[in-house]
């Protein structure tokens, strides 16, 4: 299977670490031949637990945007490296956004097949007239922690300091609101500085530049390793769901095969990281990618697999849990009516690739 990173040429895409994305050119070029710089992935998948059927045909490339390599994109990672993608009949190329919004972009305009996304942005998307719906689960637990400078015990402390989230009405800022005023404080309390990816957020914290950032896994316990503590989980406080599968519906429908395959692909990944005899793999693997220690990936192995399970093992996204999203961003002043569910999911996709798979 052919698997390429590709850097969009524009300046939210840049904003990624650059280490971040060089490690995960090299971990899919590890999973190739050793032929030239082709990263064709070679030998036979890993069994995941669940049914399969043989092969198809040739489905020919699918094109994926991530916003940047985190322990989020685990089951994504696990579907080149382990090749069901190949085994569904497809190649996948991926490409980094380098924000959400880019990401959500990027379908608007069938830049890209398939995007992960956060789930406000496509519903912001969806509330503006556009093509883009939701068609599976990616991180339906929240991962997020708050990691603080230095010196900083409590989130009272933080009054009047500055807050590193992803944006205005992204769900990260959601989860800070929650936290605050769980701590019987205001939003308003504090000021912002907005960097849509969690390395971004990461490296301003390091330098001094705010007080307290909104992180994902491994970055978040690189942080700790540095004494940056966590001190606010955010499925403590708002248990909703972060990161979303999303497409441009008229390619969903006209390109149905490569979608169902692109989707029993990554369920193939998530079943494979759940399985216990994995685990060395699975933490392997995010270290190669985010480039982070092994100390970081164990614990967020425990932190996603074990504590969170993270990941929905059959894909499925909650209507009565993105409806209570979408009316929240009211409240963030995204927009002034929430759109329906059925503006911008359509589970349909993965219901029947988890049925074609034998997952409930």
């Amino acid at each position: 299977m052919k698997v390429n990173l590709i850097a969009h040429k524009n300046s939210k895409a840049l904003s990624l670490p650059m280490a971040g994305l060089m490690a995960l050119g090299l971990v899919l070029a590890a999973c190739g031949s050793s032929s030239s710089s082709s990263t064709t992935t070679t030998g036979a998948p890993a069994t995941t637990g669940a049914s399969t059927t043989a092969a198809p045909k040739n489905l020919g490339t699918v094109t994926f945007s991530q916003v940047g390599p985190d322990a989020g994109k685990w089951p994504i990672y696990a579907a080149v490296s382990e090749g069901f993608f190949k085994q569904q009949g497809i190649s996948v190329t991926i490409s980094v956004s380098g924000s959400s919004p880019a990401g959500v972009q990027e379908v608007l305009a069938n830049a890209v097949d398939v995007a992960e996304v956060g789930d406000t942005d496509a519903i912001s998307g969806a509330a503006g007239g556009g093509s883009v719906v939701l068609v599976a689960g990616e991180e339906n637990s929240p991962p997020y922690v708050m990691n603080v400078a230095k010196g900083i015990t409590s989130i009272a402390q933080l009054k009047g300091k500055k807050i590193s989230v992803a944006a205005p009405t992204n769900i990260t800022k959601l989860y800070w609101n929650a936290i605050a005023q769980g701590n019987g404080l205001s939003p308003t309390d504090f000021t912002y500085l907005y960097s849509p990816t969690t390395g971004d957020r990461f490296a301003a914290l390091k330098g001094g530049v705010v007080q307290a950032a909104m992180l994902l896994p491994p970055f978040s316990f690189e942080a700790e390793a540095q004494g940056f503590q966590a001190i606010a989980s955010a499925a403590k406080y708002l248990p909703y769901p972060f990161t979303a599968i999303a497409v441009n519906p008229s390619w969903a429908s006209s390109h149905s095969a490569q979608l169902d395959a692109f989707l029993k692909g990554y369920l193939q990944g998530i079943q494979w990281l759940y399985n216990p005899a994995n685990q060395t793999a699975a933490i392997n693997l995010l270290v190669q990618i985010t480039k982070s220690t092994q100390s970081a990936a164990t614990q967020s192995y425990d932190f996603f697999v074990n504590q969170l399970k993270t990941f929905p093992t059959n894909g499925s996204l909650s209507s009565t849990e993105m409806a209570k999203v979408a009316q929240a961003m009211v409240g963030l002043g995204a927009f002034k009516q929430a759109p329906a569910t059925s503006k911008f999911m359509d589970m349909s996709y993965i219901q029947k690739a988890a049925q074609e798979l034998g997952i409930s």
